[in-house]
């Protein structure tokens, strides 16, 4: 089972482009609401600020509780 299915013709991709913190953060985001989401769309809507700042801030390793991420999500 993977996290973030890949649809046909786009997924998530790995690697660093210069975006993939908020690649991250739309999918954390899509994910707290349904944990079978494929993966998010290259057009998707932005994640929240606070969410995508949690991540884009994080040490190298870190570990996130939901309650974290929803309360990060709701600013």
């Amino acid at each position: 089972m993977w996290l973030a299915p890949e649809r046909d013709g786009w997924g998530i991709g790995y690697g660093y482009s210069g975006n993939g913190c908020l690649a991250l953060a739309r999918l954390v985001d899509v994910l707290l609401d349904d944990i079978s989401a494929p993966a998010v769309r290259p057009d998707a809507p932005a994640a929240p600020r606070a969410l995508f700042e949690l991540l884009r801030d994080a040490p190298g390793t870190a570990t996130y509780t939901r309650a974290q991420l929803l309360a990060a999500r709701a600013g």
